[in-house]
């Protein structure tokens, strides 16, 4: 069995091959894409950044000592809040707090790893993974951080979920079966179902199409990473990068005509951008400093 290690250990270990103490030499901006949130590195430590829709300023979020990351957008159309993790208090905890800077909160308060949060379409839980009982498993919470909810229940570390668009379902990463695959199960973690089938290694990042018509996600399978989707059946999985740098960490846009993921391509971590079928690749970012998208601000 091909065991995983932490998220956390997971996620610094894809992004920091080509990642160092750099400082910033500028930001472009490909499109008119809305407001994006992501995490960089290029103040020395990982921190959140909004880039304004015109492109022009990447502004700090956060400057603390510890690590911030892996940020999702409250979904509503006025994005002020956002849901993030980080190791401020000395182990991984899910924290919220305003696009302002402001108004910060600990919503999980525990000797475990907490991680990489998701709100719920009508914003009021968040999905979150936690070893907190042995290993990663899904838990949901409301959003005050009360009655958290342990959603997956097996051997194998769950991670790495995402919400339908509805709100009715969750897709996420499992390694129950020795390696990892996508499965999909109800809001309240039942009736569970696998979508994918191989003995590649899928990574920590699954993100619906606006439309909750596909999956996109990142995997291992022909000796780099990759990005692909799916459809939410499982069926009709199609590869969308090709290139001998990983291509990891996709998302997709709001309004479900593109797809955002981490490259190393030009040398270091950046942010490109695609069409949703692969087509008319852009860079988003351009900076020394490692860039990850992690949301984009929802349009309405």
């Amino acid at each position: 069995m091909r065991r995983t290690r932490s998220f956390l250990t997971l996620w610094l270990a894809l992004l920091c091959g080509a990642c160092g103490n750099d400082q910033p030499t500028g930001i472009t901006l490909a499109g008119d894409s809305p407001p994006i949130m992501f995490t960089s590195r290029r103040d020395g430590n990982f921190n959140l950044f909004v880039m304004e829709a015109d492109g022009q300023v990447a502004r700090s979020l956060t400057r603390n000592p510890a690590a911030d990351h892996s940020a999702d957008w409250y979904p509503d159309e006025f994005g002020h809040k956002i849901a993030f993790m980080s190791n401020r208090d000395g182990d991984y905890e899910v924290f919220t707090m305003f696009v302002s800077g402001r108004g910060l909160q600990q919503l999980t308060h525990n000797a475990a790893r907490d991680g990489l949060p998701r709100w719920s379409p009508d914003g009021t839980q968040i999905l979150f993974a936690s070893d907190r009982d042995g290993n990663l498993e899904l838990y949901v919470m409301q959003a005050d951080g009360i009655n958290p909810t342990r959603l997956t229940q097996n051997f194998g570390d769950d991670i790495g979920g995402a919400w339908s668009p509805d709100g009715s379902k969750i897709a996420f990463v499992s390694e129950r079966n020795g390696y990892r695959e996508i499965y999909l199960m109800q809001a309240d973690g039942t009736a569970l179902t696998r979508l994918t089938t191989n003995t590649a290694f899928e990574l920590t990042r699954i993100a619906w199409s606006p439309d909750g018509s596909r999956i996109v996600f990142d995997a291992y399978r022909s000796g780099n990473v990759d990005i692909y989707v799916i459809n939410a059946d499982g069926t009709n999985e199609t590869r969308l990068t090709e290139d001998p740098a990983d291509d990891r960490f996709p998302m997709w846009s709001p309004d479900g005509q593109r797809i955002g993921f981490t490259s190393a391509r030009d040398g270091d971590d950046e942010i490109y951008v695609m069409e949703a079928n692969g087509t008319g690749l852009v860079q988003f970012t351009n900076s020394p400093g490692l860039d990850v998208l992690d949301s984009w601000r929802r349009e309405y």
